[in-house]
């Protein structure tokens, strides 16, 4: 009997009344409910169907939640960074750790699902990380079959066995639920199972789904747990084990050892013993902390009450407009005998009351300003409690203002991002050390494309290899370090500039050149528009050198 059979009885059963459980869970909390409803103001979805007494009410949409969170994300992403390796062992060749790592976040398309991770933690609060190992997935260098690769999971598609606790690695186990088609799940399982057998499980439990569910899938959990400080892996439906449990990093078999016996013979090659506690292989990221819970708190969920005021006072005030905007008439009995009053200009109507006086038009009733100027309050007081106001939006300045006040008053309002920021940092930090023990552990041996040192460097397309066994008793520390400068370091660049542009020190060309792209719009366009006056002007210097050269040598003559 296996050691994982000993200890933990893991059953279908058990598995999906694991499952049910964590589903009311999020129900009781309430994130079942709040995720799709945070989702549906964002993307523009912010009015309730209409009832008999509100069918001819205006439904404008003024998303203000939409300009908000695209400002706060890309405030977050705007300053690039790199994770990066040290070794506690100066005999290791960190070197080479650093520059495949950098190949295999490349190879997975890591900062595309950053920014959608970023897109769910301001819209649902919170993102998921999920690595796992691809045995149909090519390498870039040499086309070999199998990578590691990664998916964001969303919030309500994971559970864990203590939402209370923020480390998902101290969890007892994580589930993962996906639908799936019978024909895939066929693919991955290591049981013999029927199509027929299969389809048994498509009526499974639906009410805790959201509205719109495929019937023709199957709902599939995988489960992680920990067992003697390994990972293991299963998963099932609800009534059927898919695959049986496995270890997360596997043991390298005997050809594979021989194998690299002969590619590396001046090297002792062993088989792989662990000696560390193997970490889930997903990584919890939050926007801000939710008291008491793995599941963070979202931009969008404190933006929808003001939200909906926004659009209902600019409601109000349309049908105000709506209401008001043809004059109403008070005519005698018999007065307009049969005519329709169309407010079409130029219209005739006859009096048939014979007073004179028996067809008059009201006076029109003045528009009312209070709903828009509630409007304007409720925008700018939003704007200002959630950071997100015109300064640091870049959208009006001062004409009096200099460039390095504009940087400076920019970095001051990116002093509150600082934190969402650093939420995202330590996220990436946990990144490192998942995507480490992938590395250590599963590339016994890969070829990658190492980088260039610099721009147009002619060994950018050189190849090297990875050796796994070199790094299996290593320990690293991960940090991550910002590509590009911060916004703060801004304002001292320009005011530098500005300084050896007033003195003479630079040229305008070289002044555009060296200008921060952050703070300067149309800078390829206004280089362009230099260079070609700058051309005109040596071509008209030519022809009056030219003309002044065929004087002199005339009057010579």
């Amino acid at each position: 009997m296996a050691q994982w059979q000993k200890n933990v009885e893991f059953t279908t059963t058990k598995l999906w009344q694991d499952y049910e459980k964590s589903l009311l869970t999020q129900v009781v909390s309430d994130i079942r409910q709040s995720i799709p409803k945070c989702v549906d103001f964002y993307e523009g979805r912010q009015w309730p169907s209409a009832t008999e007494s509100t069918k001819n009410l205006p439904r404008p949409v003024v998303n203000i939640i939409k300009m908000i969170c695209r400002n706060k994300k890309g405030a977050i992403l705007s300053v690039p960074v790199k994770i990066l390796y040290k070794s506690f062992s100066p005999c290791t060749d960190v070197q080479r750790f650093n520059d495949f790592a950098s190949s295999l976040f490349k190879e997975m398309g890591q900062d595309s699902i950053d920014r959608l991770a970023i897109d769910d933690a301001i819209k649902k609060g919170s993102y998921f990380y999920h690595y796992y190992w691809d045995s149909n997935a090519r390498s870039s260098a040499d086309g070999e079959l199998g990578s590691l690769r990664c998916e964001l999971i969303d919030p309500l598609n994971i559970f864990f066995s203590n939402p209370c606790e923020l480390d998902e690695q101290k969890q007892d186990w994580i589930i993962i639920s996906t639908k799936m088609d019978v024909s895939k799940i066929l693919a991955i399982s290591d049981n013999t199972l029927s199509k027929e057998e299969l389809l048994s499980d498509a009526q499974n439990s639906k009410k805790f789904d959201l509205p719109i569910d495929d019937s023709k899938k199957i709902t599939v959990l995988t489960r992680y747990f920990k067992q003697d400080n390994e990972v293991w892996c299963e998963r099932a439906t609800k009534n059927h084990i898919i695959c049986k449990p496995f270890k997360l990093i596997p043991t390298l078999l005997d050809s594979q050892l021989g194998e690299l016996a002969s590619k590396k013979p001046a090297q002792q090659v062993t088989r792989r013993i662990i000696n560390e506690t193997i970490l889930y292989p997903i990584v919890s990221g939050y926007y801000e902390r939710k008291e008491g819970s793995i599941y963070g708190m979202g931009e969008v969920e404190g933006l929808i009450p003001n939200q909906k005021a926004i659009n209902f006072n600019i409601a109000m005030a349309l049908l105000n407009a709506q209401q008001c905007a043809w004059g109403k008439y008070i005519a005698l009995p018999n007065a307009l005998n049969g005519q329709k009053i169309s407010n079409v200009p130029g219209q005739v109507l006859i009096d048939y009351s014979g007073t004179g006086d028996g067809i008059k038009k009201m006076p029109e009733l003045e528009l009312s300003k209070i709903p828009m100027e509630l409007v304007s309050m409720l925008n700018s007081m939003t704007r200002s409690v959630s950071g997100a106001s015109e300064v640091m939006t870049g959208e009006t300045y001062t004409s009096t203002l200099s460039g390095a006040a504009i940087a400076y008053l920019q970095a001051q309002a990116q002093i509150p991002i600082e934190e969402l920021r650093n939420n995202f940092w330590d996220t990436k930090r946990k990144q490192g050390l998942v995507v480490a023990q992938f590395m250590k552990h599963c590339f016994w041996k890969r070829a990658y494309i190492k980088e260039p040192l610099t721009t147009g460097d002619e060994k950018a397309s050189e190849i090297d290899n990875f050796y796994s066994c070199d790094y299996e008793n290593a320990l690293f520390d991960v940090y991550v370090e910002a590509i590009g400068g911060t916004k703060s370091s801004l304002a001292s660049d320009i005011s530098l500039l500005d300084t050896c542009l007033k003195n003479g020190k630079i040229s305008l060309e070289t002044y555009i050149k060296a200008y921060p792209a952050s703070a300067i719009t149309n800078k390829e366009e206004i280089l362009k528009q230099i260079q070609s006056e700058k051309l005109s002007e040596i071509s008209l210097l030519k022809c009056e050198l030219e003309y002044y050269k065929k004087k002199f040598k005339e009057k010579l003559t």
